[in-house]
């Protein structure tokens, strides 16, 4: 015994007005999700570039300390040399 709702569209068939509009809407939808992915990856791809470059060039010796007066003090890794700083 099947029981129909006036307020329901369950088991009615899809009722379409303009297949334009969901044609468009569906290529819009396309290239958004297109450009998502693109974006994506490119942001990864540079996220990885940036860490390697950092790991690879960076001078992980460089040290900032308080030599006890009112500036702080730098000690760079690749000179040996100490720069007071403000």
């Amino acid at each position: 015994m099947a029981v129909e709702s006036n307020g329901s569209s369950w088991g009615q068939g899809a009722e379409i007005e303009d297949i334009r509009a969901l044609r468009r809407y569906n290529w819009i939808l396309r290239a958004l999700a297109f450009a998502g992915e693109m974006y994506v990856f490119t942001v990864l791809t540079l996220v990885i570039l940036i860490v390697g470059w950092f790991l690879y060039s960076g001078n992980f010796e460089n040290a900032i300390f308080n030599d006890g007066t009112s500036l702080s003090c730098i000690l760079d890794g690749a000179t040996g040399e100490i720069i007071n700083v403000k």
